[in-house]
């Protein structure tokens, strides 16, 4: 009796324990990708940042790169990277980022990411589109074309200051009743460069994309410190300036300026519209 009512016993136990498998999800355990990937574009680099995914099992992740845009690795990307997780036990919200130095500026770049776990399962590609285009970038002074009009002007192609005059002279600053303005080179003559400002921005990074529309009419904006400016040449190039300082005693301006050698770049610019004219208001120098 005693061994009938074990058996029996036994059987139920495996009948439970059957059901609860059936009744268990499955789990997957393919790792998900890093969420969130976006770029920052620099000097001859790319900072990449991504969020972790919500899982605590993450060795490390996989960063592919191409150079034009692809799908799948690894036949169409590189690998570049691969970047070691930190642990999360807590699954708070982690970002994470690396610079990829290795790039040419005014090439264009596509990036995408991966996570590896601690078994050596791969997730699918992230889903952000990321590309980029690095381009130099540096800091000039120039000065008010009434005190010194041959370090009045900036030519972001040869990275140089120039006269205000000159037919190179992309931007070039000068100032009526005490104010400095930022002017666009030659706009009522064969050359065609825009100018807009974009308003206070409290860092460098904060504007990397030329808007489509919105282009000043009079072809020079007042400088103001904290403003981005964008330009767009005549040659089909973006370019932009921070104003870093303002000396009105002594005329003198510092920017910040990056400047795209990649013509028309589509991250970068719309396709261009034309000349712009002068309009009543501050008088030209």
């Amino acid at each position: 009796m005693k061994k009938a009512l074990t058996f029996g016993g036994l059987i139920l136990v495996l009948m439970a324990l059957a059901g609860c498998e059936d009744d268990d999800p499955v789990y997957d355990p393919i790792p998900q990708p890093p969420q969130g990937v976006f770029s920052i574009t620099g000097d001859g680099w790319v900072d990449l940042w991504w969020m972790y995914p919500y899982d605590r099992d993450i060795k490390e992740f996989l960063v592919y790169r191409a150079e034009a845009p692809m799908d799948e690795p690894p036949e169409e990307y590189t690998l570049q990277f691969r970047v070691p997780a930190v642990d999360n036990p807590e699954l708070n919200l982690v970002w994470d980022s690396t610079r990829d130095n290795s790039v040419d500026n005014g090439k264009t770049y596509w990036y995408a990411l991966a996570t590896v776990d601690h078994a050596g399962r791969v997730s699918d590609l992230s889903a952000e589109p990321v590309f980029d285009t690095p381009r130099p970038e540096g800091v000039v002074t120039l000065r008010d074309y009434a005190l010194d009009v041959n370090n009045a002007g900036f030519d972001f192609n040869g990275k140089n200051v120039v006269s205000a005059g000159s037919p190179s002279a992309d931007v070039w600053i000068d100032s009526f009743d005490g104010i400095l303005y930022l002017n666009a080179g030659d706009t009522l003559g064969t050359r065609y460069t825009d100018i807009q400002d974009m308003g206070f921005t409290g860092s460098w990074d904060v504007i990397g994309w030329a808007p489509t529309d919105g282009w000043s009419n009079l072809g020079w904006a007042e400088i103001i410190i904290g403003h981005t400016y964008i330009i767009w040449t005549d040659d089909e190039h973006f370019a932009k300036l921070r104003v870093i300082s303002v000396d009105g005693v002594t005329g003198t301006v510092m920017f910040q300026w990056a400047w795209q050698p990649q013509v028309n770049n589509p991250e970068l610019i719309a396709p261009h519209g034309g000349a712009t004219e002068m309009t009543a208001g501050r008088p030209a120098m």
